[in-house]
């Protein structure tokens, strides 16, 4: 059964951070989606003062679906800690390019998390 979830592990976490050149801190949090015991994907994502960035997605396989879970359950923990805005960078954006095709995402950077989840129900 696929689980998506906050990770407290400090390694995993620290990992992430340093694949993607930055220093962990609290700012960071860490999802994960598992079947079972074995790790599908994880989405770091970094706390600003208003603002929650999606900072890296890993998985082996490309599928939409996956991306599009991660990504809403991190915006999501965000949202339910008061931050009202989301922000995909655009090297992110280009990165992951052929997976934002597939969902239909907003063409904008930066956006209202409610809002997004009004809009863009595509969450299988």
């Amino acid at each position: 059964m696929l689980e998506i979830t906050p990770t407290t592990d400090v390694n995993l976490l620290t990992a992430y951070c340093k694949k993607c050149g930055k220093l962990p801190d609290p700012a960071f949090y860490l999802y994960i989606a598992k079947d079972r015991d074995v790790q599908l994907a994880a989405g770091l994502f970094e706390i600003f003062s208003d603002s929650v960035e999606v900072v890296f997605y890993h998985a082996d396989e490309t599928d939409p679906h996956l991306f599009d879970a991660i990504l809403r359950a991190g915006l999501n923990y965000a949202a339910e800690h008061g931050i009202k805005t989301g922000r995909l960078p655009e090297t992110f954006r280009q990165e992951h390019a052929e997976r934002f095709h597939e969902l239909n995402y907003p063409d904008w950077p930066e956006f209202d998390i409610t809002n997004f989840f009004k809009k863009y129900k595509y969450c299988k």
